[in-house]
């Protein structure tokens, strides 16, 4: 009772049905692995960590798994944002799908960040003590990810809490918000042409069965699977020794790359202002371009701007993983 446009079954127009299957997969990896977990201490984690790599039945290829499926959700997630972006998704009357999108992208990177800390190895700590750092700066603002907010719950329990509960919770409500906003204005039209004959083809563009667009979904995400579980055996997930805190030896995660060299220019305040300017930025496209042309060509400068974004963030990433390591914390 929910037919789509027949484009939808296109790969670019499954990317977030695939980001979805991605993070339902993390959410079933995550329950295994959180059998064997204990984030009581930092001893009591990294011993746990090593543990789950060593003893249960795949606890080595599930914790790979885990991993490798949070670097193909980021992946997806960005990729289907270019794919919104170039197409002109955002526009009337899709502006809050795009919006819950934006909120789904940072909330995603909040459950990349408390997942990176729950191994307790020195990036892990390391990536605590930025966090401390930062909220420091906020004063009373930033005091709920501090670990001065208790003393009577350790800092880590509370991060895994976060990663394990209240953030998949929001990404929930906010996904379902998201998957509703879809259903009631519909799967994007193609771009190409005139805003006129894009609304056109819109009206006029055969439809296929809802059935037949989870099916090119699951399809699509059967090959994602077998593709990070190939890259999940052939590069499993490293641990570090036990993290010892007052140093700085290790670099984020790649997925925060973009934000080391920044770090190192403009110390720790750039960690907070990189990330709010981009999110900000995320949030403003809807009023930014505001033409109703969809099509990449009739916005060039738009598209233009965007490609620069997305080249800093690529150059930013890759220079961060180039440098040398750099004491950011003794800096300040």
């Amino acid at each position: 009772r929910y037919p789509v446009r027949r484009h939808a079954n296109s790969l670019p127009y499954t990317l977030g049905g695939i980001t979805l299957a991605s993070f339902l997969l993390l959410v079933a990896t995550g329950i295994y692995l959180a059998q064997f977990y204990d984030p009581g201490s930092v001893e009591d984690a990294h011993a746990s960590a090593f543990y789950i790599t060593t003893e249960p039945f795949l606890g080595k290829l599930i914790r790979s798994l885990h991993y490798w499926l949070a670097a193909a959700f980021v992946v997806t997630l960005v990729l289907h944002m270019v794919r919104a972006f170039a197409a002109g998704a955002f526009k009337a009357p899709r502006e809050f799908v795009w919006l819950t999108g934006v909120l789904l992208w940072a909330l995603g990177g909040a459950a990349m960040y408390t997942g990176t800390v729950l191994k307790a190895d020195q990036e892990a700590i390391e990536a605590i003590e930025h966090n401390n750092e930062v909220a420091d700066l906020f004063g009373f603002i930033g005091f709920w990810f501090s670990a001065d907010f208790t003393d009577n719950v350790a800092q880590l329990v509370r991060l895994y809490i976060a990663h394990v509960s209240i953030v998949p919770l929001l990404i929930v409500i906010v996904l379902a918000l998201h998957l509703m906003l879809i259903k009631r204005h519909g799967i994007s039209p193609l771009p190409i042409g005139t805003a006129a004959e894009v609304r056109e083809r819109e009206r006029t563009e055969p439809e296929v069965p809802f059935s037949s667009h989870l099916r090119h979904i699951g399809l699509w995400s059967l090959v994602l699977l077998g593709v990070v579980l190939i890259i999940a055996g052939l590069f499993p997930t490293a641990l570090g020794p036990q993290g010892v805190e007052g140093i700085e030896v290790t670099k984020p995660p790649w997925y925060f790359l973009w934000l080391y060299q920044p770090e190192s220019w403009f110390g720790l305040d750039a960690l907070w202002i990189f990330s709010a300017a981009l999110f900000v930025g995320f949030l403003l496209v809807p009023l930014m371009d505001r033409s109703p042309e969809r099509d990449p060509r009739r916005r060039p400068f738009w598209v233009a701007f965007g490609a620069l974004v997305l080249i800093a963030w690529l150059v930013l990433t890759i220079v961060g993983a180039t440098t040398e390591v750099a004491q950011h914390i003794e800096m300040e």
